[in-house]
C-alpha cells in the first residue's frame, strides 16, 4: 500500500467535518503509539459495544463517540481535541489538533473497506484517551483515564 503524504492524511481527516489545526500537539502529552498502548491490550474492557451488524453501525459509533466523549470531558472548551486515525503509514505523523463542528461524521467518513475503522482521541491535556476500534463482531469504544 501506499503510504498518504501529510497532506493527503490532513484532508482525509478534514473530510470528516472536523476543523483541523494547523497548531501542533502539546508537547507534554502522550504520543499516539503511547496513547493507543492504554486502549488496545488483552484485558481492556470496551465502554461500550455496537455490533457490525448494526443497521446504521457508523451513525451509532458517532452518536456513542460523541456521547461518552462529552460525558468524559474530551472537548477544550473551544471543542479542541487530539486525532490519530489508523491507515498505512499515518503513525509517523502523530497528533493532529482538531474541533468538533456541527455535521462531523467522524466513523462513516474514516472507515474504509480495506482498513476497517480505528481511531483514538485524546484530551488536550493528554489525561483523556476516548477510541474507537473494528472487532471481529462490533465497534468497542474505550474510554481511558490517564495518569
Amino acid at each position: 500500500m501506499i503510504e498518504p503524504s501529510r497532506e493527503a492524511w490532513l484532508n482525509r481527516i478534514a473530510q470528516t467535518g472536523l476543523t483541523v489545526s494547523s497548531t501542533p500537539a502539546p508537547d507534554n502529552v502522550p504520543g499516539v503509539q503511547e496513547a493507543l498502548r492504554s486502549v488496545v491490550h488483552w484485558d481492556v474492557q470496551p465502554t461500550v459495544t455496537i455490533p457490525l451488524s448494526h443497521p446504521e453501525a457508523l451513525k451509532e459509533v458517532d452518536r456513542q463517540w460523541r456521547a461518552h466523549a462529552e460525558r468524559t470531558g474530551l472537548f477544550g472548551d473551544d471543542g479542541s481535541f487530539l486525532l490519530g486515525i489508523s491507515g498505512p503509514g499515518v503513525s509517523r505523523f502523530g497528533w493532529a489538533v482538531v474541533r468538533w463542528s456541527s455535521g462531523v461524521e467522524l466513523a462513516p467518513r474514516l472507515s474504509k473497506p480495506e482498513e476497517g475503522l480505528d481511531f483514538l482521541t485524546m484530551s488536550m491535556d493528554g489525561k483523556l484517551v476516548c477510541a474507537v476500534t473494528e472487532e471481529e463482531y462490533a465497534y468497542w469504544i474505550v474510554v481511558e483515564n490517564l495518569p
